[in-house]
């Protein structure tokens, strides 16, 4: 048998103009369709086919309840897995309770449909969607609507038959109630405030499926996670005409959580910031614990002037392989608003996409980091190293202030090796790699530069600053003991810029130079390049504004001692 969609299209194909709908947008189109019947006290036949849910919340039984006791004659196909079936319906005397008619649970097409009729006022909604389309899962349903009454009776002789050809002991009180409720005519003013809904809510899907499309396009785009969190937040907030809208990502370890915040144009300030933040960071305690979404709709009743009275809020979780990763808010300042269930599955949509997209920015750095950081010191690698020190060095140039390079090599470490093994010579690394750690500012940098040699990147630093930061690094290596080796010393080598260098090749070969020079004069000391002591002047840096800071000299090998 064909389908109510198949059979009414194919009968009035020239009255009725399917439109493709999102899924999360069928349920309020049939929301819409069942509110005329409750608002306006109709009397008439009400028959609906809805998506198959083993699940479903109070307040939607409550609302097909209703549905089923305001209608003079409700019937309900349902799948036997549905938890309609789970309704407690009671068949009194002068009681009107809805029907549930057994559909089967397995079928190749997914079919929803709503019919109204009585004798002012008709309607139909009947939406088709594919299990498959060419391989690949379907997205959305094909949906049509109409108001006329003859396309209604059409729907209507059509479920007769299929009542009569699968239900045959309920044939009966269907087809009387058909026939009690046969469509007449259509109400325009009903008619008109159910086409405005319609409308409507075809606009807001629009709106919301360009939100989606829009932070998925920075998710593609790019890895940087602050850039894609207030994308977000911004999406979120326009698409659903949001007072607020905020986003809370944790942190990895101790690090700290990202927060970022939507306000409505005109309505941001430190105070409203601040009390929104507390707010998101009281919800992200709540849903840490239960994983599970905050929905809090407004009040019929509500006192809009009323600033103590609980505002509308949905929150939903972010959860990435059962890790709660942080928190989506929106807040609405309409006292009486409702969240409705396709705005309920925008917020859990786009919080899927962006934990999906923390998730892959994080793997991201640690490939990054794993790329640029030696994996037995933790300190940056060579490659690290040389774009570090470029970049320190056009700003230093720019800002025309002095950058120092510390070249340090582990004295007699082949020794360490042999007397103690390579565990022991890879635990001394780490020990050297420790106490540059300790020792060193936020601005500068430590890195491995092959074998047992060191290099520091010291921004900032004068020669003078230099010998005293290599000077301190020297004496804590040498009054240290390391666990089942004893003391190591080290050799250390100055060389700034521009004192010494004008590029950073040149700075880097200087200062190994000095370091060859330490080793020479005896080891575990300190060495600058030789030469008269110079004061930094503009000129030196005049120079080295024309001398491009990666020239091709490659820095001189240390050589073997």
């Amino acid at each position: 048998m064909l389908s109510l969609y198949q059979a009414i299209l194919s009968q009035h194909s020239r009255q009725l103009t399917p439109v493709r709908c999102a899924d999360q947008t069928i349920a309020q189109l049939h929301r819409y369709f069942e509110d005329v019947v409750l608002e306006n006290n109709l009397a008439a036949l009400v028959i609906e086919s809805l998506s198959s849910k083993a699940e479903r919340s109070q307040r939607t039984m409550e609302h097909i309840l209703a549905i089923g006791r305001s209608a003079r004659h409700a019937f309900f196909f349902v799948s036997p897995e549905d938890a309609l079936n789970q309704l407690p319906l009671r068949r009194k005397e002068g009681v009107r309770e809805l029907v549930l008619l057994p559909r089967p649970s397995q079928t190749s097409r997914q079919e929803h449909f709503v019919v109204i009729a009585d004798a002012r006022f008709s309607a139909l909604l009947v939406s088709l969607r594919d299990d498959e389309t060419e391989g690949e899962q379907s997205t959305g349903y094909e949906v049509v609507w109409t108001f006329e009454p003859d396309i209604v009776y059409s729907a209507l002789e059509y479920l007769m038959a299929r009542v009569t050809a699968e239900r045959l002991s309920q044939t009966e009180e269907f087809s009387g109630a058909v026939r009690t409720c046969m469509p007449k005519a259509t109400s325009l003013q009903l008619t008109v405030s159910v086409t405005t809904k319609l409308a409507r809510l075809l606009q807001e899907q629009a709106a919301r499926e360009v939100a989606v499309n829009r932070i998925a396009s920075a998710i593609r785009s790019s890895l940087e996670l602050p850039s894609i969190l207030q994308t977000t937040v911004n999406e979120v907030g326009n698409a659903l005409s949001a007072q607020h809208c905020a986003l809370r990502v944790d942190g990895e370890l101790d690090q700290s959580p990202t927060t970022k915040c939507y306000f409505r144009i005109g309505e941001t300030g430190e105070p409203e910031q601040e009390e929104l933040v507390n707010d998101l960071n009281a919800y992200h305690a709540r849903l840490s614990r239960k994983h599970k979404s905050f929905v809090q709709d407004g009040r019929e009743l509500a006192n809009p002037h009323d600033e103590d009275e609980a505002r509308p809020v949905a929150v939903v979780p972010l959860i990435y392989q059962l890790r709660f990763m942080g928190v989506l808010m929106v807040r609405s300042d309409d006292a009486t608003r409702i969240w409705q269930d396709n705005e309920l599955l925008l917020l859990g949509t786009v919080a899927d996409q962006v934990a999906v997209a923390v998730n892959h920015a994080r793997l991201f750095l640690q490939q990054q980091q794993l790329a640029l950081t030696d994996s037995l010191t933790g300190c940056v690698n060579r490659r690290s190293f040389e774009m570090q020190l470029e970049r320190d060095l056009r700003l230093a140039t720019r800002m025309r202030q002095p950058v120092s390079l510390i070249m340090l090599d582990i004295d007699h470490f082949k020794r360490v090796n042999d007397t103690h093994g390579h565990d022991a010579g890879d635990a001394a690394l780490r020990f050297l790699a420790d106490v540059l750690r300790d020792e060193l500012r936020g601005v500068d940098t430590a890195a491995r530069y092959g074998g047992e040699e060191f290099a520091v990147i010291l921004p900032q630093a004068n020669l003078d600053g230099a010998l005293i930061v290599a000077e301190r690094l020297r004496t804590r290596l040498e009054t240290t003991e390391i666990p089942s080796i004893g003391h190591i010393t080290a050799s250390f080598g100055i060389a700034t810029f521009p004192l010494h260098a004008n590029s950073r090749n040149q700075l880097v070969s200087t200062a190994d130079r000095a370091l060859y020079e330490a080793k020479h004069e005896g080891r575990n000391r300190v060495a600058t390049p030789d030469g008269e002591e110079r004061e930094l002047s503009d000129e030196m840096f005049d120079i080295a504004c024309e001398t491009p800071l990666s020239e091709s000299e490659a820095p001189a090998a240390s050589p073997a001692v």
